[in-house]
Order: structure tokens, then sequence, then C-alpha cells
């Protein structure tokens, strides 16, 4: 005997069609690059490089809030966008390999389940093969996290530093007015 689970599951007998149509509002524009002015327009002052996202379930822990390692995490995906778009590296074969060295983060208030958030990252200082970037997430109107990070390209080998793409050091120092040191 087939069993049918039309009763739990009606999609699964009736298909996608018009008796049960999917969501039709438009979406939020998640993980699509923000610019100074896009972030300037979200009330976000002194930042070039950002984008939206929403808390997800599995980003919480026992308390019911955004877990700590989280924070390090959406770090790290807005560092990598940010490499790849200034032109640090590709991530390809015989690209500079971009390393952190050093990464803190500073919790100021807890984000919830679902709620929106900004992340923003920028260079603040660069040299000649590492360069130091500040991160800070905002939502609700307020800062809720800042963070750091110390990162140096290297060689293929893993160890020996390799000096930034021109067009990587133009990028930040135009882009986000970092400082550069010799």
């Amino acid at each position: 005997m087939v069993k049918r689970y039309h009763a739990s599951f009606p999609s699964l007998s009736y298909g996608f069609d018009s008796r049960y149509p999917l969501q039709t509002k438009p979406m939020p524009d998640y993980l699509t690059t923000l610019d100074r002015t896009a972030l300037t327009a979200l009330g976000i002052e002194g930042w070039s490089y950002g984008f939206r996202d929403r808390v997800r379930f599995g980003e919480l822990d026992a308390l019911n809030h955004v877990n700590n390692v989280v924070f390090l995490r959406w770090f790290e995906t807005i560092r990598v966008a940010y490499i790849q778009d200034y032109g640090f590296t590709s991530y390809s074969e015989g690209d500079p390999m971009m390393v952190v060295r050093r990464v803190t983060a500073d919790f100021h208030a807890p984000m919830f389940h679902g709620e929106d958030y900004v992340l923003t990252a920028r260079t603040r200082s660069i040299k000649d093969s590492s360069f130091i970037m500040d991160y800070a997430v905002f939502a609700g109107g307020s800062l809720r996290a800042t963070g750091e990070a110390v990162v140096i390209s290297l060689q293929d080998d893993g160890k020996t530093r390799r000096v930034h793409r021109a067009e990587a050091v133009q990028a930040v120092l135009t882009r986000d007015d970092a400082e550069k040191l010799y």
C-alpha cells in the first residue's frame, strides 16, 4: 500500500501551483556589497565597504543570542570578499596568500534571531606586505560589535612576505582613507 502524505505536505500531492503560492514579497538584498554612499544612507558614517544580513537560528548559543565565535566568522566572511574586491588576491594558484596574524572582537550588545544587521570593514593602515582591518556590526540603530585583524600577504611557500599589488594599495588609500605606513 502506498502512503500519501498530502494532508501534511500538500505540495507533495499537488506540486507548487496557485493553490500554494510561493512568498511574493521582495527579499532584502542580503550579502550584497554596500559602498560608502549606501552605508551613509543607512546612517553608518566612516565606512566604505559592508553588507547587510540577518541573524540565523544556527548562530545562536544557549543564552539565545549570537554566539561570540559567530562574530569572528562574520568578520572572516567580509574579509575574504573585501580582499578579493579590493584586488589583493583572487585566492587562485600563484596569487598572494592572505594570512590573518591576529583577530580580535569586542562585544557591545547582544544580537538575537531574525535581527537584520550591517557588517562593515575597512583598512585602517597599510604597509608593504601587511595591513590592519577594522570591523563593525550595526543592528537596530546601534553598534553591536567591533573587531580588528592584522592581515599579511605571503608568497606561495606560506613563509615569505609578498608586497601587496599596487591596485590594492591604491584602493585602500582612496576608498578607505587608510594610512600608508613605511
